[in-house]
C-alpha cells in the first residue's frame, strides 16, 4: 500500500473482478469514496 501510494498517480480497486472505485491515488488513500475501499485500506476486509 505504501509503495502505491508512493509511485502512482490514480489507483483502482477491483473486488471479485468488479472495478469498485478508481481516482486519484491521494484521494482514494484520504478519503475513499466506497466503504468496502476504505475497509480493503485500512486493513480491516475480509
Amino acid at each position: 500500500m505504501q509503495q502505491a501510494g508512493r509511485v502512482s498517480d490514480k489507483t483502482a480497486f477491483f473486488y471479485v473482478g468488479e472495478l469498485v472505485e478508481y481516482d486519484d491515488t491521494k484521494e482514494m488513500f484520504t478519503n475513499p469514496k466506497d466503504k468496502r475501499t476504505q475497509n480493503y485500506i485500512t486493513g480491516r476486509f475480509s
